[in-house]
């Protein structure tokens, strides 16, 4: 299994509802992820549950330098962590279903997935 960090967003609308995205586009115009560094990353978006969530999976390999790479991106997001939705919205929700995938470079088990 494959080294990954999943970030999901919801965007709330005026009425308190979560929003209904067109299309990732769509969801890439509204979201914004400000200082997020992707550089030397290949991020991959995708919608989920009816196209309310957006989903930014992050992979790396299963490697040593994978996981430093890993590790480093996603301090670096907490660090930074500038993000921001586009008018009419204003609010956001993270962590809707966020997983973070490690294997352990010693012996190569999944040591964590939350």
């Amino acid at each position: 299994m494959a080294n990954s960090l999943r970030y999901t967003f919801q965007v709330i609308g005026a009425d308190s509802a979560v929003i209904t995205f067109s299309d990732v586009d769509d969801a890439k115009d509204i979201m914004d992820h400000g200082d997020w560094d992707f550089t030397g990353v290949s991020e991959v978006y995708s919608l989920e549950d009816s196209d309310t969530t957006m989903v930014i999976t992050i992979p790396f390999a299963d490697s040593a330098d994978g996981r430093t790479a890993q590790d480093v991106f996603h301090n670096n997001v907490k660090d930074t962590w500038d993000t921001q939705v586009n008018s009419p919205y204003y609010e956001y929700r993270d962590a809707i279903s966020d997983t973070f995938i490690t294997t352990s470079i010693k012996d190569g088990e999944v040591d964590l997935n939350s």
